[in-house]
């Protein structure tokens, strides 16, 4: 690629930096409805963010995989990186899925599997195998859509009596079946009210469409040649492709937690349509003097979602005494006394989630001046 495209860098950052917003309020309790999730059908700003990861994940397998090939890397040494790289991303998902390891032997017993930096590892990991072995474009559009077909038929086949069979309901789709099956319900995620696990096996095949979409995205961007045409093109896909989604609701919901083929539509198009707009305004038209916080954002992602996950963490772990002797942690101290106070519940507890942003650009920030950049 020759140049840079800024709008990327732009893109990732914002996305991480939405991510951590979204995972961080003050309190689970008081939330402006956009910062969450939708609770089963349907989708919310925040039902963006991890799609639109995804899909950054895939421009970026582009573009390095253009990078190493340029420089004389065979298939046999960029599948060894991609799978590295796979089970390094999967295992620190499962360390934060246990941290802080309170929990003795015992805990193993309940570790749940599955997790968002799990399903990154799993995407990255089939895409670039993918281009490692498929050559050609058509070749490789192919697997994306035999993944879409492959999990069409589980989700509305009937394979399992009582299960599927078109369902999409939180109770008897069949991606909840085969995580029950596979893994067992202690392994599985229970904030939904019973075992069922959003990041689970059979809905990242059409995650990994998603991560496809940002690979085919970043092989057409590739070489900046009629940038301005090529944005253009981007933009109309990818109206034409939300607008799809939104209409595929009517025969199958949009759902991020099962990562429906009308969701990967939806949020496909909207991330091209973002995307493309960025661009125009960033390294077309160079409105970047406000970008250099993203760029920062994003340059060591993957140091900024772990540490974030452990901060957090160490936040509810961190015992002090409130002003009526009880023993609370010392996240809800910060959010009862510091911020609610003076800004109200929910006004508080967006503004913890933003301290929290805050403190970590900082922290990015001297990462950024001093040119280190976690690299795995």
């Amino acid at each position: 690629m020759q140049g840079r495209l800024i709008s990327l860098d732009v893109f990732r950052g914002l996305t991480v930096a939405l991510m951590i917003l979204v995972n961080n309020p003050g309190s689970w309790s008081h939330i402006y409805p956009p910062l969450r999730h939708a609770q089963w059908h349907g989708w919310t700003p925040t039902d963006l963010v991890f799609p639109f990861f995804l899909f950054i994940v895939g421009v970026a397998i582009s573009l390095s995989f253009a990078r190493r090939l340029e420089g004389g890397a065979g298939p046999w040494h960029l599948g060894r990186k991609v799978l590295y790289r796979a089970v390094i991303i999967f295992l620190l998902g499962l360390f934060l899925n246990g941290f802080p390891f309170t929990g003795g032997s015992d805990q193993w017993l309940t570790l749940r599997i599955w997790g968002v930096l799990q399903r990154i590892a799993v995407c990255y990991f089939l895409v670039g195998l993918t281009v490692i072995l498929v050559n050609g474009r058509w070749g490789r559009v192919l697997v994306a859509v035999l993944l879409l077909v492959v999990y069409e038929a589980g989700m509305r086949l009937g394979l399992v009596d009582g299960w599927g069979a078109g369902s999409f309901a939180l109770e008897d789709n069949f991606t909840r079946w085969l995580d029950l099956r596979l893994w067992g319900e202690a392994h599985l995620y229970a904030g939904a009210g019973l075992p069922f696990d959003p990041e689970g096996l059979w809905s990242t095949l059409p995650a990994t469409v998603t991560t496809f979409t940002g690979f085919f995205t970043g092989e057409f961007l590739r070489g900046k040649r009629d940038l301005v045409g090529k944005l253009g093109r981007l933009a109309a896909v990818g109206a034409a492709l939300a607008v799809a989604g939104q209409t595929l609701h009517l025969v199958e919901p949009v759902n991020k937690q099962l990562w429906t083929v009308s969701y990967v539509t939806l949020t496909s198009g909207l991330a091209l349509v973002v995307l493309a707009g960025s661009s125009w305004a960033i390294d077309i038209r160079g409105w970047s003097k406000w970008t250099k916080p993203a760029v920062v954002f994003g340059s060591n992602a993957l140091v900024v979602f772990v540490g974030s996950g452990i901060l957090a963490r160490v936040l509810l772990m961190a015992k002090v005494t409130g002003q009526e002797g009880k023993v609370i942690s010392l996240k809800y101290w910060l959010y009862s006394q510091v911020f609610s106070p003076w800004a109200g519940p929910t006004n508080g507890s967006l503004l913890f989630a933003l301290s929290f942003i805050m403190l970590w650009l900082g922290i990015l920030w001297l990462l950024y001046a001093r040119r280190i950049f976690v690299k795995i």
